[in-house]
């Protein structure tokens, strides 16, 4: 018989639990847990250390389940080729021996909002809040939604990076 797998999920987060259940079809254990690094991730590199440490905090601190999954969204400027600030999400995926990491698509982000967030005094859903006279727009469509007039969300991003995260997990091709 085939046995379920348990995810833990290292958030409450609405949008990240929505993706967790859109790619897996399995509803995660969600435990909060810190990234360890900033609440506004600015580049690549910190980016994907706060969904790693998300991922192997939680499920040390859920040992029933069997994958810890660390979802964090950052920015990161793209000097080398359009000058652009870049909105994108990251899934770790950790099952105590084996990290994997997937990521969403890479969105470009107006100028002055990423040079704004570059300053250190908020954070890119309070901005998007005031934009679109929200409240918790990072639990809903986040940033995508407002940019796209609702065509890619939040939710949309995390479960294209938790579906290429969970993939060496799952695909023979990997074994």
């Amino acid at each position: 018989m085939h046995k379920e797998i348990r995810y833990a999920l290292g958030t409450y987060n609405q949008a990240k639990r929505a993706a967790v259940v859109l790619a897996t079809a399995v509803e995660p254990i969600c435990h909060s847990v810190a990234s360890g690094v900033s609440d506004q991730p600015m580049t690549e590199d910190e980016t994907i250390i706060g969904a790693i440490n998300r991922a192997k905090h939680v499920l040390e601190a859920v040992p029933e389940a069997d994958i810890g999954l660390g979802l964090e969204g950052g920015l990161t400027y793209d000097s080398k080729h359009t000058n652009q600030w870049y909105l994108f999400s990251v899934c770790a995926a950790w099952d105590g021996q084996q990290l994997s990491v997937g990521r969403g698509v890479y969105f470009p982000i107006p100028h002055a909002i990423g040079e704004k967030l570059k300053q250190g005094e908020t954070e890119l859903r309070h901005i998007i809040d005031e934009l679109g006279s929200t409240i918790g727009s990072n639990h809903k469509e986040g940033a995508y939604g407002l940019f796209t007039d609702g065509r890619i969300t939040r939710t949309d991003v995390f479960r294209d990076a938790v579906i290429a995260a969970l993939t060496p997990f799952h695909s023979n091709f990997y074994k």
